[in-house]
């Protein structure tokens, strides 16, 4: 249940940031980095190809987002991966 509210906080603020690409869905899962530390990876399904992406807004993401989940209490460092729909379908995230 809390994936999903924090699936809807990323949504809504990457669509408008975004502004033209359509983001069709978020998935968040937690997990561990490299280092055992606990993260949360946000996988951001949009509309397009990735070179449809603005790379200010993408770079942007971590700033925009990480104020809002400390509001929700979460700590855990945001992780995004942009995947454009049409590479869900070859397999770049399967379980979307």
């Amino acid at each position: 249940m809390e994936m999903d509210k924090i699936a809807k906080v990323v949504k809504a603020t990457l669509a408008a940031d975004f502004g033209k690409v359509k983001i069709l869905k978020v998935k968040v899962e937690k997990a561990l980095d490299s280092d055992g530390q606990e993260i949360l990876r946000i996988y951001v399904i949009f509309e397009g190809e990735s070179k449809d992406l603005d790379a200010g807004a993408v770079s942007g993401a971590v700033r925009h987002i990480r104020p809002k989940l400390s509001k929700m209490g979460f700590d855990e460092f945001p992780l995004f991966s942009f995947i454009a729909d049409s590479d869900v379908g070859a397999g770049k995230l399967a379980s979307a």
